[in-house]
């Protein structure tokens, strides 16, 4: 059984066509816990009424979180099924796309063992709000394709990306993308959620890098909304036009908050981190110190540590802005 869980919130426009390629997909074995938080249009009116149509298929549960982030931590709390996929309101899944991923998750237990927490993630492709391909994938704007570079290949587009020089890099750019992730029951045991922390697609990430295996089908499996109020999402972060809108107070936050969660999660997990049965995980114990330590060094400092320790982004021009604003 999966879980599928829809975090909504004013997702009126799309969410029909989003539900709808669920109750489309090729695998059946799932239910829908979806999170309506406070919207003042009809969305929660759109969940009821599929709610009423499909009965146990789908749970309709309100919150007040004002954030998408802590919206699905809501949701990571109630989940409870050996398989968890997550899910935006406004993308439209392929046929496979459940079907895929948990052949993929399925042959990761297989290989790694089914306590091993395992997180697998696929590329999307980059449409237009009517679903026209934009001829992009997702991979192009983000740093996979370079993890990639570095990953172990399970199977024909499946990729073990979990290596010491993935990890480094990981915790200066997330490249996983929420909507495209399934998790196990391993991992969803050892899930504790942050006080703090920047998305929570990056949060899972750092628990399966660590303690588990992260896994990438390189197909598109979700057709990702290009459209005004996720536009950010999907751009390229060399562009020029995109680079003169972040101003230096959001860079600076930003990277405030990548060595808050960092702390976070060494806070959270000290006693998991310290146990001798997860020897394997010295090397993620040493980055995550490395970081956070980071933060009250000297710029001179920094930069050294981030040579060191391959805290590199997916391009040498988003490095050396690493290095000029961290």
């Amino acid at each position: 059984m999966i879980e599928i869980l829809l975090a909504t919130y004013n997702g009126e426009r799309f969410l029909s066509e989003q539900i709808e390629s669920i109750i489309n997909q090729s695998y059946t074995d799932y239910s829908i816990l979806a999170s309506d938080d406070n919207s003042s249009d009809c969305t929660l009116e759109i969940l009821r009424g599929y709610e009423s149509v499909l009965g146990e298929k789908i749970n309709v549960v309100q919150s007040n979180t004002h954030s998408a982030k802590e919206n699905f931590y809501n949701l990571l709390d109630m989940a409870d099924a050996e398989y968890i996929a997550l899910c935006d309101q406004d993308d439209f899944w392929e046929r496979d796309r459940l079907k895929k991923s948990l052949k993929a998750v399925k042959r990761l237990e297989r290989r790694y063992g089914k306590e091993t927490p395992i997180l697998v993630h696929s590329d999307l492709e980059i449409v237009d709000e009517n679903l026209n391909s934009q001829n992009k994938k997702m991979s192009e704007l983000t740093g996979i394709s370079e993890a990639i570079t570095h990953a172990k290949e399970e199977s024909k587009y499946l990729y073990t990306i979990s290596t010491e020089e993935s990890f480094s890099r990981y915790l200066v750019e997330n490249n996983i993308t929420g909507n495209t992730v399934i998790i196990n029951k391993a991992l969803l045991d050892i899930y504790k959620r942050p006080k703090v922390s920047f998305m929570h697609d990056w949060w899972l990430g750092l628990i399966a890098f660590t303690f588990g295996k992260v896994g990438f089908l390189n197909e598109c499996l979700v057709k990702y909304r290009q459209h005004e109020s996720n536009e950010l999402g999907a751009k390229n972060p060399l562009e020029l036009r995109n680079i003169k809108k972040r101003n230096k107070q959001r860079i600076r936050e930003n990277y405030d908050c990548m060595f808050a969660q960092v702390e976070e999660f060494l806070l959270l997990y000290k006693n998991e981190l310290g146990k001798s049965r997860l020897a394997d995980t010295y090397y993620a114990h040493k980055y995550l110190n490395a970081f956070a330590n980071m933060k009250s060094k000297n710029r001179i400092s920094k930069i050294r540590d981030i040579l060191k320790y391959s805290f590199f982004k997916s391009s040498k021009i988003l490095t050396l802005g690493e290095m000029l604003n961290i």
